[in-house]
């Protein structure tokens, strides 16, 4: 699943992020501010044109990507229950 496919306010955790070829650079940047496998990240906003950049929680951080980098990383969605359990 990517970011894009997210809902505001959604949670998902980082599987994969896209390192080969010409995407070597970027998914280095996106380590560097924090994006790596199982990090949860949390959809805040989305622009008004087009819907970039996009906001996103990364722990403590907040980040706005574009589009095409939000495109490196697959995740998966979080379940609203385990959500609320990891808030406690």
């Amino acid at each position: 699943m990517r970011i894009e496919d997210l809902k505001t306010g959604q949670t998902a955790s980082v599987v994969k992020i896209m390192e080969t070829g010409t995407h070597a650079p970027e998914a280095l940047r996106l380590r560097e501010m924090g994006f790596d496998e199982g990090v949860e990240i949390e959809v805040l906003h989305r622009g008004l044109i087009g819907g970039c950049p996009i906001a996103l929680r990364v722990g403590n951080n907040v980040i706005a990507l574009r589009k095409a980098a939000t495109r490196l990383l697959e995740v998966s969605t979080i379940p609203a229950g385990i959500q609320a359990e990891a808030a406690e």
